[in-house]
């Protein structure tokens, strides 16, 4: 009787690991999701400003070119990050998964490095503006 006892407490131990590992497999598979989800909004965020910027004639601006460069360069650090996370999923060879693990954290490092690109052609693009608003002196 002990032994069987014993028997189905590992079972049950082998259950809930098993259960536990599709639960980590399926967010894991949610996460990837989003990134890939992310990547489609960076490309449809490309694309707007880019026709913007060139129905505008407006490729003078300094701040807007900032702008256009640091999405793309968000986007291509997304990407990166998207495949990266995707190949982490299936991977089971723990040097394959650290490659890709530090492939996801360059993407990481490139949508910062992008974000800040873009915040600082903002910037840019608001002196720009606000020079141009004549001042009315009473």
């Amino acid at each position: 009787m002990i032994m069987d006892h014993r028997k189905s407490k590992g079972n049950s131990r082998e259950d809930s690991s098993n259960k536990k590992s599709k639960k980590v497999l399926e967010l894991e598979k949610e996460v990837a999701l989003g990134l890939w989800i992310q990547v489609i909004g960076q490309i449809i965020e490309i694309k707007g400003l880019s026709g913007l910027l060139h129905i505008e004639n407006d490729t003078d601006s300094i701040g807007e070119q900032q702008i256009l460069t640091g999405v793309w360069i968000k986007t291509i650090g997304q990407i990166l990050e998207a495949i990266s996370v995707s190949m982490q999923i299936s991977e089971t060879d723990i040097i394959k998964l650290l490659q890709e693990q530090k492939l996801a954290i360059t993407g990481d490092l490139l949508v910062s490095i992008g974000a800040a690109y873009e915040v600082s052609g903002g910037i840019h693009v608001l002196e720009e503006e606000t020079a141009e608003i004549p001042r009315i002196i009473p």
